[in-house]
């Protein structure tokens, strides 16, 4: 019985070896990239490439020979107007993007937010769009902030009278009547004492 599990084993052992020789075997053969040979394979594609261009350029200059002016006449004509159709739709573009930016500016959008925003309303880019309304309600969540806490009165907290006073008055006051506000009511003092 100990054979036998001897035997399996070591035969275990032999296909694991085995194994690991043929994936180190596989992973040598992989050829390894080499910067010369990729940069000679670029020139050669960029031959071609330059070839490809210059052959279709002859083609195009012998198919222009071969029309009649008719044929000529038309084509050039065809040119013209999908040039000129290709500059109008730009010039729509760029009329509808300024009149979205006019409308977001009066929204409240800062010029750059406006410019970006009327940009991805035409071009459809939702994403864009809920990136820049973020970053417009954390401006404006902030900017409301700032006016609250600049509109609102001083707080009067604690204090046994209650009372606030004015810069004149705390500055007729004796040095009792100081050291009674401070120890009833020390922000009132404090405040008062920054005046």
């Amino acid at each position: 019985m100990e054979e036998n599990t001897n035997a399996v084993q070591e035969q275990e052992t032999k296909e694991t070896k085995t194994e690991e020789t043929k994936s180190k075997t596989a992973e040598k053969k992989e050829p390894e990239v080499n910067v010369q040979d990729l940069m000679n394979e670029l020139a050669k594609l960029k031959r071609e490439k330059d070839k490809a261009a210059s052959e279709a350029a002859d083609f195009k200059k012998k198919y222009r020979e071969s029309l009649s002016e008719v044929e000529k006449a038309s084509m050039e004509k065809a040119e013209k107007e999908a040039a000129r159709d290709e500059e109008l739709t730009q010039l729509r573009r760029e009329v509808t993007i300024n009149r979205m930016e006019k409308t977001y500016m009066q929204l409240g959008f800062t010029s750059d937010e406006a410019a970006r925003m009327a940009v991805a309303e035409t071009d459809g880019d939702q994403e864009a769009k809920i990136k820049i309304l973020s970053e417009v309600d954390g401006r404006k969540k902030k900017q409301l902030e700032q006016e609250f806490f600049a509109s609102r009165p001083d707080v009067n907290i604690g204090g046994a009278s209650g009372t606030s006073y004015t810069k004149e008055q705390f500055e007729s006051m004796d040095v009792i009547a100081r050291s009674q506000l401070f120890e009833e009511n020390p922000t009132e003092y404090n405040r008062l004492m920054k005046l």
